[in-house]
């Protein structure tokens, strides 16, 4: 489910609706900070969730209260065992910013949904004034200059945002007007899928589902078209040589090389390394990693070069099924989009 989409749709039908979002926790919870819940129907019906239980069932509560008055709140819960009862007992605290949305939104959502969609990361910056009106939106790109009136608010306000943006937390400051809230949004990477066998349909799936945006890439029709992959938002049958010609690789890009033979996997990883691409990841044994890398070595590749590669791909869970190896794969990528560092099984480790 995509939240944006839901809010948007939501939106659509409704003057005004309500949006819970986790903006911070400590210690264990039942949801992970930035999680969103939106309320909607006068109420009545919820979308995404926070947590469940009980502590939803006050968050849907209190939103109720501040929709007739238009205002927002940040409430925080303490998960301990005084209330055992209640079932909220993971020992944590989080934070729940709720605050309406109306009609008048739609326009930035909708560029916040375009951004995500390309894949860009971004901050999404909320002012609440002092007496609980949400008085200001903004889309923020951390990696630039801010030039709004945002950064005469505070003097460290482009600390703030890049702290923001490089830890993915919420970051708080209050002045004397109110509190400005950062939120980072993670845009769903594009995720390039070299091969379109029996391996790459089940990781197209999983990592659709995990919020990748796929293409498909192959030089046979047969393996390449959206009958066999619906999930994709794009099949693409060429020669490999060429493909890279008809890309455009970001540095939030995920590659996944899973050809039919090992001489197409040369030629694609030769051409990936040299990109930005974040992730770039081949499938196959130790001993065809060696002799691909030998083979690229020879025709100028550099160590630095094939240390950005993960080969053998996916997390050693022992997967032995292409469903199980497809779940790898979208865990180690995962850990990769997550900020985790890399586990040092390429190069010192396949010698």
């Amino acid at each position: 489910m995509n939240i944006l989409d839901e809010i948007l749709s939501a939106l659509q039908s409704e003057d005004c609706i309500m949006l819970a979002t986790i903006i911070s926790t400590s210690g264990s919870t039942p949801a992970s900070a930035l999680s969103k819940m939106i309320i909607k129907n006068g109420g009545t019906v919820s979308v995404g969730t926070i947590g469940g239980g009980c502590m939803e069932g006050e968050v849907i509560l209190h939103a109720n209260r501040l929709f007739e008055a238009n205002k927002a709140e940040i409430l925080t819960f303490h998960l301990n065992e005084d209330n055992a009862e209640a079932g909220l007992i993971c020992g944590g605290s989080l934070d729940v910013l709720i605050e309406p949305l109306t009609r008048d939104h739609i326009p930035i959502f909708r560029e916040l949904q375009t951004r995500c969609a390309d894949g860009e990361d971004c901050i999404f910056a909320t002012f609440i004034s002092s007496d609980s009106f949400v008085k200001q939106k903004q889309i923020i790109d951390p990696t630039k200059t801010l030039e709004s009136e945002i950064r005469f608010h505070q003097p460290q306000m482009q600390e703030i945002i890049e702290k923001a943006s490089s830890r993915n937390e919420s970051q708080r400051v209050k002045t004397d007007e109110g509190e400005w809230i950062f939120e980072p949004i993670m845009g769903s990477p594009g995720l390039i899928i070299f091969g379109g066998g029996h391996v790459s349909k089940f990781v197209s799936q999983t990592a659709s589902m995990a919020g990748f945006r796929v293409t498909i890439i192959d030089d046979r029709e047969k393996y390449a078209n959206p009958q066999r992959f619906p999930e994709a938002v794009q099949t693409i049958v060429c020669d490999f040589s060429k493909a890279f010609s008809m890309l455009t690789i970001k540095n939030s890009t995920y590659i996944i090389i899973v050809t039919r033979g090992h001489s197409f996997d040369e030629i694609i990883l030769e051409q990936a390394v040299k990109t930005q691409a974040k992730y770039i990841g081949m499938i196959g044994s130790k001993r065809k990693v060696l002799t691909t890398f030998d083979h690229l070595r020879q025709r100028g590749v550099t160590d630095e070069m094939l240390n950005r590669v993960h080969a053998p791909i996916g997390l050693d869970i022992g997967a032995m099924t292409a469903e199980e190896i497809a779940v790898s794969i979208i865990a180690e990528m995962i850990r990769v989009r997550r900020g985790k560092k890399k586990s040092l099984k390429h190069m010192s480790e396949i010698q």
